[in-house]
């Protein structure tokens, strides 16, 4: 790693897996989040910050005490001045913020007449969330959530970024236990019953809404939280040792090349110059060579198998992997947009 004084341009941050309300968060910490969000004031203008899904931990707590765990963060992040905007994307811990907004879409739907599904093709999109609640008055009028992707242009290349949780469900290992199996049992059936027909992001979605409302309901009854919790953390166990994750393993991202080309499809958009998710609480960039298309993952603000995890993503012409040591930013990796 080495130090870097990056030109002072535009540029989109990107934060995930923050998990508020989880035991594994760092930025509960006041010394280090306010010394993070003095990194993130020195990094010049910024177009926008989008904070990449896992934000709170909604299946470890229930929204109140998870919301006052970050309130602080979030209310710094608020208010940077160098930042024009901000734009929330749920991801599997916090999908109970979207499904929120999305039943009211539904009902509004419903009460105008309009019986029909709303799809994920465009991304679903909402001008506020209850993330605005964290912020100092005065300082947003608003807090958007997109949802489950956004797409930016930097000067003609398109990037895409999304949580990643949605790449479990191609995952060959048994990571995909963890978090997608009853979507996998369910459009595994439905695919048997209609071969011809294509599994689509939809699909995925509507599969698993009842698993993450009943994850999200858990912590409802703190005992059966702390026993799911323990059964977790045994799943969590075999499947890092089978794995065998390390925390800042760089170029490692490439096992994740396979999933990321399944997934992109279901985007119904043309390929990407770059590709930026989360979720897994690896950081790590690459390239795929075959196409040129840049993958990045953010990491994460975590404690990942002992070690603290204080990483995350910038774009502009390049896509650069970051990390906090000492109160400053340390460039791990960077790849040009082609």
């Amino acid at each position: 790693m080495r130090s870097t004084n990056k030109r002072q341009i535009s540029k989109i941050i990107v934060i995930s897996d923050t998990h508020f309300g989880d035991e594994s968060m760092l930025l509960h910490d006041e010394e280090l989040a306010d010394k993070f969000v003095s990194v993130l004031a020195n990094r010049g203008e910024v177009s926008e910050l989008i904070l990449l899904g896992d934000i709170l931990d909604l299946w470890a707590k229930t929204p109140v005490p998870a919301l006052k765990k970050a309130q602080r963060f979030i209310g710094s992040l608020s208010g940077l001045d160098n930042v024009k905007k901000m734009v929330f994307l749920p991801g599997n811990h916090d999908h109970e913020l979207f499904l929120a907004a999305f039943c009211q879409e539904l009902d509004k739907r419903i009460k105008g007449g309009d019986l029909s599904m709303p799809d994920f093709q465009p991304a679903r999109h909402y001008p506020d969330s209850m993330l605005r609640g964290l912020a100092p008055p005065g300082t947003s009028e608003e807090f958007p959530m997109t949802y489950p992707f956004v797409v930016r242009d930097f000067g003609g290349r398109k990037v895409l970024f999304t949580h990643g949780h949605h790449l479990d469900y191609f995952a060959s290992s048994f990571w995909w236990a963890r978090t997608f199996f009853l979507s996998k049992w369910l459009l595994g059936k439905r695919k048997r019953r209609r071969e011809q027909e294509k599994v689509t992001l939809h699909d995925i979605e509507m599969a698993n809404i009842p698993f993450y409302g009943a994850l999200a309901d858990i912590p409802w009854a703190p005992e059966l939280a702390d026993r799911l919790m323990y059964y977790y953390r045994i799943v969590s166990f075999f499947t890092n040792l089978f794995r065998r994750r390390s925390p800042l393993r760089g170029s490692d991202i490439s096992k994740n090349f396979d999933e990321i080309e399944l997934l992109l499809p279901l985007f119904e958009r043309p390929r990407p110059a770059g590709f930026v998710f989360g979720h897994t609480h690896e950081p790590g960039l690459g390239k795929i060579e075959e196409t040129g298309m840049v993958v990045a993952n953010t990491g994460g603000w975590v404690v990942e198998k002992g070690v603290p995890l204080m990483t995350w993503v910038e774009v502009d012409t390049h896509v650069e992997l970051y990390s906090m040591d000492n109160g400053r930013s340390e460039l791990i990796e960077s790849e040009a947009l082609t």
